[in-house]
């Protein structure tokens, strides 16, 4: 063989072995992703930053089939906006406050709420309320719902109460969390896990349960996902509630809030089955 394609040929052999270690190199990366977003992460503090979403609800998995008689079939799609609107002192305290706007056909509502951004977490201090994150279930006259030992009037009263967002819904007066929450915790980092909110009988907690890529109409965002527990009088947390946010360096991505098994009685306190409620919120637009 010429000494030129001997040359060439080591050449060659050699390319196909880098290639193949890159290759191997950006799989790991892909296949492991690193634990921590960045050290220095925290969730977007800027003044008119603005996060537009879309929301669904809908009833799913009725049990046995005949209760759907009493539900809509159809999906019911609502659409938000986030944004903070202005610094304020209270208590000799700088808050930036986060105004959350919601609308579906026949309903709307707004939350204010007021955080401090530190080291440690995303701090919410006060809120006002005048309901829910997120829209409602049509109303179905005669039936009770039934989950985590309580019997709500209504799928719209219970997915308030089971929120657990908020305990006060007077946007009249404003209610001071005691102690103040946090919303997301400093730094970011998988299996870091802390106490949300506490009510007594009934505690959250929040955990950072994995990173994953999220596609939603915004674009595709690297997040880490938050897994939402409750306990109820218990050591264990609710085996059929999972609540479940994504959060990247843009803010909030997707939720994804499932309860299970509601137990469905009618006004006799007859038990006529049971179902599973939905909620899902995703990001369309995201203003910096």
């Amino acid at each position: 063989m010429r000494t030129e394609l001997k040359i060439f040929v080591l050449i060659l052999f050699s390319s196909i072995i880098i290639s193949c270690e890159n290759e191997s190199e950006v799989s790991n990366i892909i296949t492991n992703p690193p634990t921590v977003i960045d050290s220095a992460f925290k969730y977007p503090y800027k003044l008119n930053s603005f996060w537009y979403y879309t929301t669904r609800n809908f009833i799913t998995n009725l049990r046995p089939d005949s209760i759907g008689v009493y539900f809509s079939a159809d999906t019911l799609t609502g659409y938000g906006a986030a944004n903070y609107v202005k610094d304020t002192i209270i208590n000799l305290d700088t808050l930036r406050l986060l105004r959350n706007a919601h609308s579906e056909t026949g309903h709307s509502h707004t939350t204010l709420e007021l955080f401090r951004q530190t080291d440690s977490g995303l701090i919410r201090i006060a809120y006002y309320s005048d309901g829910l994150n997120f829209g409602p279930f049509r109303h179905v006259n005669n039936l009770r719902f039934s989950f985590g030992g309580k019997t709500y009037n209504s799928l719209n009263e219970l997915k308030g109460n089971t929120n657990y967002d908020f305990i006060s819904s007077d946007t009249n007066t404003l209610y001071f969390d005691n102690p103040p929450v946090t919303l997301l915790k400093y730094p970011v980092s998988q299996n870091t896990e802390w106490n949300f909110i506490n009510y007594g009988t009934t505690r959250i907690t929040k955990k950072y349960t994995a990173f994953e890529n999220v596609t939603v109409p915004a674009g595709t965002f690297y997040c880490i996902k938050i897994k939402r527990d409750v306990y109820y009088n218990s050591g264990t947390p609710d085996p059929n509630y999972f609540y479940y946010d994504y959060f990247s360096k843009d803010g909030m991505i997707k939720r994804d809030f499932t309860l299970k098994d509601i137990l469905v009685s009618n006004n006799f306190g007859q038990i006529i089955g049971y179902i599973d409620v939905k909620e899902e919120a995703f990001l369309n637009i995201y203003i910096p």
